[in-house]
């Protein structure tokens, strides 16, 4: 090789060399920088990341260590929009909270306004109070609203429950009986851990053994939910009473439904419900999902009983919702007694629920059978409108006849809202001659005794007695006694009719003696005639060993007259058959004290 070749080789060895040196240093360059901008990028993000968490943790700091000093301050915490963060709130606020704090945030949360929102608060109070002293949780529950008392014994006896079984069934115990019996339900539900009779054992504890065999049923029937005949034969041939599981019974009678259609109706009618108390929201609970459909099946019945039964509480519920139709669809019933029956039903039905449309279109029913349910329309309407009320009896009178006993339900609904207006109109719009004054009165003036008894009286002896009826001044008198207003009615009495005065003078001493002024109700029939003193004194004396046969036995000996003596002996005697308190020895010498003719009526009376 050449000089001049060897030259050009090492030069082109040279500039290969280079290119890749220079190609090798930019991959690595491209490399190098790629992994800065990541590195930023990665520091870029911890940053963000650590600045967010940082936020955080000052905002939950502001909470739970703020807030908690500052007790009680709940504007921040409502002012969640969710419900749901509303606890979360709480929750993480109260996470720490000594006995002291929770205490002092229950105080503040009774100023909280709203129903609502005071209701959660304390919700979460109650139960972190709990958590850490029970007795303390315990004892703030006559703190909250009646209404929500059971849900506050619900809230403290789940927690107790199972922090100290023992110690919450002793608690339950000292309560009055249906907040003991919510208390045994939260510890029964929450112990469902707990075997069978160690339940029971406690149900027996707290006295409502029934509490416990009425959830057995209920978790049975839980279990046979898709059977609902099964859970049906479940609940009545258990040991509860059928009142205390209508809600259960109407669930599964709605599902039975969905399973055999309206027949489930002739199932309420034929398994053995013979309770009416239960029979009727069952029959209810199906027929308002479509009245219509349910008559028309009670129509198709051939057991009359049964047809007669199930349409009268259908056509009911039907006319609470649309009365015309129900009406429409009664006329065509056969036999024609049932749909008259009917008829009458759906119109006292509709008197009830929409009183001012009855009245409205009362010409639909039946002239025998509008009088009745007009009555109830117009003293429903009378609680509130008394005047309009007979405003309105006014214009269908013509379709009535004879509106005077309507006229005197309306005017005793007056009397119980507005007794002196109700009396006051009464005495303006009747003569004194006229007999439907006096009727009128005598639903008034008793009303108007509770309020004002010396007027009552007044006019009530300026309306006496025809023939030998009882007088408005009897039934004046009556209504001060079960006032318990007994001294105004011992001023009263001297003025009473003659005829009759002997039986108020009985009604006044035997309130005496319930209120223990016996020697005062003894002493008050002496300004009684003699021949009237005897039913007095059985009067007195009934009412003595009804109600302290015991203080009666040991009076006998002081009693001022034979004939007294006798009469009080002879209702010790009577009234023990009623209730016994009396040894066989004790009556004997009770019946020392008897004259031979009250000894001879005694006998009359035990044989």
């Amino acid at each position: 090789m050449n000089e001049q070749s060897s030259t050009g080789f090492r030069r082109i060895s040279l500039i290969g060399i280079s290119l890749a040196t220079g190609l090798i240093f930019g991959i690595l360059a491209v490399l190098a920088i790629q992994r800065i901008v990541h590195q930023n990028e990665q520091s870029s993000q911890d940053v963000a990341q650590g600045e967010v968490e940082q936020t955080s943790t000052n905002s939950t700091n502001r909470i739970s260590t703020t807030d908690r000093i500052e007790t009680g301050r709940f504007d921040e915490i409502f002012k969640h929009d969710s419900i749901s963060e509303q606890y979360r709130a709480l929750h993480a606020t109260l996470s720490h909270a000594n006995q002291q704090e929770l205490k002092e945030w229950w105080n503040q949360s009774k100023s909280i306004e709203r129903t609502s929102q005071r209701e959660i608060a304390q919700e979460v109070i109650l139960r972190s109070l709990t958590a850490i002293n029970p007795q303390e949780a315990f004892r703030r529950i006559d703190e909250v609203s009646i209404l929500q008392s059971d849900a506050a014994l619900k809230i403290v006896f789940s927690e107790w429950a199972v922090l100290h079984l023992e110690d919450a069934i002793n608690a339950a115990a000292t309560l009055a009986s249906s907040q003991r019996n919510v208390a045994l339900q939260t510890i029964l539900e929450t112990r469902d851990d707990l075997p069978e009779n160690e339940r029971l054992s406690i149900a027996r504890q707290l006295e409502s053994e029934k509490t416990f065999l009425r959830l057995l049923s209920d978790s049975k029937v839980s279990e046979n939910i898709g059977e609902p005949e099964r859970s049906w034969e479940i609940l009545l041939n258990d040991n509860v009473d059928n009142i205390l599981q209508t809600e259960t019974l109407t669930k599964v009678a709605e599902a039975w439904r969905e399973q055999i259609g309206l027949e489930v109706l002739s199932k309420i009618y034929q398994i053995g419900v013979e309770d009416y108390r239960i029979r009727l929201p069952l029959v209810e609970a199906i027929a308002q999902e479509d009245p219509e459909s349910a008559l028309e099946y009670a129509r198709r019945l051939s057991d009359e009983q049964e047809q007669s039964y199930l349409s009268d509480r259908i056509v009911r519920v039907w006319a609470r919702t649309d009365a015309l139709s129900a009406l429409a669809a009664a006329s065509t019933f056969e036999p024609s007694p049932l749909a008259s029956v009917l008829e009458e039903n759906i119109a006292y039905a509709w008197a009830q629920s929409n009183p001012s449309e009855m009245i409205e279109n009362v010409e639909s029913i039946s002239l025998e059978n509008r009088a009745y349910p007009l009555s109830t329309a117009l003293s429903n309407i009378a609680r509130e409108d008394p005047l309009g009320a007979i405003d309105m009896l006014s214009s269908v009178e013509h379709t009535v006849g004879n509106t005077s006993m309507i006229l005197d339900s309306v005017v005793y609904q007056w009397a119980v809202q507005r007794p002196e207006a109700a009396t006051d109109w009464v005495l303006e719009n009747f003569e004194s001659e006229d007999p439907q004054r006096r009727n009128l009165l005598e639903s008034t003036l008793p009303r108007l005794a509770r309020k004002d008894p010396n007027k009552a009286f007044d006019l009530a002896i300026e309306h006496p007695a025809s023939g030998s009826g009882l007088g408005l001044d009897y039934h004046v008198i009556g209504e001060i006694v079960r006032e318990g207003d007994i001294e105004v009615a011992k001023k009263l009495l001297p003025r009473v009719n003659e005829r009759y005065k002997y039986i108020l003078y009985g009604r006044v001493a035997s309130e005496m003696v319930i209120e223990g002024q016996i020697e005062q109700a003894l002493a008050l029939g002496e300004d009684l005639e003699e021949s009237n003193r005897r039913y007095y004194y059985l009067t007195v004396f009934s009412s003595w060993a009804r109600n302290n046969p015991k203080n009666l036995m040991e009076s006998l000996d002081g009693l001022s007259t034979k004939t007294i003596k006798s009469i009080a002996a002879y209702e010790i005697i009577s009234q023990n058959r009623y209730n016994p308190v009396f040894t066989d020895e004790q009556l004997e010498r009770a019946r020392t004290f008897l004259t031979p003719e009250d000894e001879a009526s005694l006998k009359r009376f035990e044989d």
